[in-house]
């Protein structure tokens, strides 16, 4: 059984070089808490905005899906943690995992007894899989440790996939795709051929991207201030 895993960050670049201008711009915490899926992106987008930049978007993400083969029993399952790629209802009888991401998810920090979102390949080695992962052409993967056991890491060289697989697994990731990219990550899901099951629960979350712009409007002065007292500006 092959597992096609896809995580949506894999479509939203970010400067890989310490010394671009916009760096500091994306120099982001990631967790997954509610904070850090919705309330943060306000912050976040406030500090684009203040400096008449427009926002991040995902990118790439067009006619992806035509580029594998899928046995005719195949289903998607979605959530917004990459965590669930573990789920038993993913893992069952998988044999090779093809990961798409910006992320290699083979352990990052010490292991916990559950999958986590950064580590879930790790438990997929111990049943035995193999376990391979492409990058996007805008990540770096020198910039990433070294995975906690045997991963084929490589940048996506583009075209058709080889072979055929017999499941996907597609994550929104949240805390680190913004929600004015939700729009996509649905048209992207709806793209996909294939029938599709939730493991939990994703949807649109809220963005009032007027509302901000209004707010950069009127209150620049102030907010130019505090985000020069967090050394952002």
């Amino acid at each position: 059984m092959r597992l096609l895993a896809v995580d949506f960050d894999y479509f939203f670049p970010v400067p890989q070089d310490p010394k671009d201008p916009l760096a500091s711009l994306y120099a982001w915490a990631h967790f997954e808490t509610p904070y850090h899926l919705g309330e943060v992106w306000e912050r976040r987008a406030l500090s684009f905005l203040l400096r008449g930049l427009p926002l991040p978007q995902a990118q790439g993400w067009e006619g992806f899906w035509e580029r594998f083969a899928f046995a005719p029993e195949a289903r998607l399952y979605y959530a917004d943690s990459n965590a669930l790629a573990f789920h038993p209802e993913v893992r069952q009888g998988v044999r090779e995992v093809v990961l798409f991401d910006a992320h290699h998810d083979a352990g990052y920090r010490p292991l916990a007894e559950e999958p986590s979102c950064d580590d879930w390949m790790v438990f997929y080695a111990r049943q035995g899989a193999r376990l391979r992962v492409f990058y996007p052409s805008w990540r770096d993967p020198s910039l990433e440790p070294e995975p906690a056991v045997p991963v084929e890491r490589a940048v996506d060289p583009g075209g058709p996939v080889e072979g055929v697989f017999q499941r996907v697994f597609l994550c929104r990731s949240g805390a680190w795709v913004p929600p004015w990219a939700d729009g996509a990550f649905f048209a992207f899901l709806e793209a996909a051929p294939l029938p599709k099951v939730a493991l939990e629960a994703v949807a649109r979350r809220s963005w009032d991207l007027e509302g901000l712009q209004r707010r950069v409007r009127e209150e620049t002065l102030g907010l130019m201030i505090m985000e020069r007292l967090r050394g952002l500006f």
